[in-house]
């Protein structure tokens, strides 16, 4: 489960004075602060709503566990997509033969290559 952090004013003097005085019980206020939203957690949350919270944070571990496998930088998936629009475009068209283009209209078709749509 993700976590959240707080932030809290509190007066400097009395932090200073706690941590002090927290300190000669070897805790920490964050221990401390942390074992107190668990205890109030516990008392204002009903027990179905824990037990489904529980229950999704038992469940996140295992769902990010589960190993992705990582692709250098030269990734096998883009020159497969690659060879299928190669593939695409030198696919034979209809059985006419086109008109050979102009000299702009054939520096246009190159400008727009790649740009197509299909549906």
């Amino acid at each position: 489960m993700s976590m959240t952090e707080l932030n809290v004013s509190f007066p400097t003097e009395k932090l200073e004075a706690l941590r002090f005085f927290i300190g000669k019980k070897d805790q920490t206020i964050e221990q401390e602060l942390q074992d107190f939203l668990d205890k109030t957690y516990e008392k204002m949350v009903p027990a179905q709503v824990r037990e489904y919270v529980e229950s999704r944070t038992e469940q996140a571990p295992v769902q990010q566990q589960v190993p992705v496998p990582e692709q250098p930088a030269n990734s096998k998936e883009r020159p497969a997509r690659q060879a299928r629009r190669q593939k695409e475009q030198a696919a034979p068209g209809p059985a006419s033969v086109p008109e050979a283009p102009s000299e702009s209209e054939g520096l246009a078709e190159q400008e727009n290559q790649g740009m197509t749509m299909n549906m």
